[in-house]
């Protein structure tokens, strides 16, 4: 099966060089178009500054204008790291594009490859184990149980620190 349209969605940690590296190899294989994905957990964005906004303003209208302008910083960063990534696609002649999601990484993915009809979603896995995987969820669970097209799992090495 050729391949044309994939996701690769990637996370901060240093195992997103690795799968950019093989997502790019098989784009150039395929010769498909790549979509480089990152979604910012909603609790990462909105949880602790609602935490910090109700000790230290009574504001609410201030809290929740500074909690859009982290959010939208976030947004922007995020952007900014993806449009690098992109950078080593088109060093090859692949087609590539971005996308930053705001909420639940596995529900977002498989909803954006969905709208974006891609044909193979690519996403690590790291080895945090069972019980964390239930405390925690994960992503590629997700999107391996939900995703309407093909999913490459690229095993990586949780980092440390």
């Amino acid at each position: 099966m050729a391949y044309k349209k994939i996701v690769v969605a990637v996370d901060v940690n240093d195992a997103s060089s690795t799968l950019m590296a093989q997502s790019i190899e098989l784009a150039v294989k395929e010769g498909a178009e790549l979509a480089v994905f990152h979604c910012l957990r909603q609790s990462t964005v909105a949880e602790l500054e609602d935490r910090i906004g109700t000790f230290t303003e009574m504001d609410q209208a201030s809290s929740h204008r500074r909690r859009i302008e982290r959010k939208d910083a976030q947004v922007t960063h995020a952007e900014a790291w993806l449009q690098g990534l992109c950078i080593l696609a088109k060093g090859k002649g692949i087609k590539a594009r971005t996308h930053v999601a705001v909420g639940n990484p596995g529900e977002d993915i498989v909803e954006y490859a969905g709208d974006w009809g891609a044909d193979l979603i690519v996403l690590g896995r790291t080895n945090r184990g069972t019980l964390a995987d239930l405390l925690l969820g994960s992503a590629s669970n997700h999107v391996v149980h939900h995703a309407q097209c093909s999913v490459l799992l690229v095993h990586t090495q949780q980092t440390s620190g």
